[in-house]
């Protein structure tokens, strides 16, 4: 016999398409992690470059603007995931 405090876990918990419910809070954090997790790795590609460069006396093969996008792609991807996950938690 279910009690009424059973009957709200069930209901809680149970959405029937295995992803957990995706409110406005984790739409809007999801998206400040992947903008976040975009712009923070294209500005650390390009610092790491940047330091390579002059600290340790390497030649830069492409330009800051290249690094900075590919490291964006990157950052953006990881971000998707990283929001994936959480929906699905």
């Amino acid at each position: 016999m279910l009690t009424s405090m059973d009957s709200k876990v069930i209901k809680m918990t149970y959405y029937g398409n295995g992803i957990g419910e995706i409110t406005t809070a984790k739409a809007g954090t999801g998206t400040i992690l992947i903008a976040g997790l975009a712009v923070g790795l294209a500005a650390a590609g390009v610092v790491n470059a940047f330091n390579m460069e002059y600290f340790g006396g390497m030649k830069r093969g492409k330009s800051y603007e290249v690094i900075a996008k590919r490291n964006a792609a990157l950052g953006g991807a990881i971000g998707a995931v990283v929001t994936a996950g959480m929906f699905v938690a």
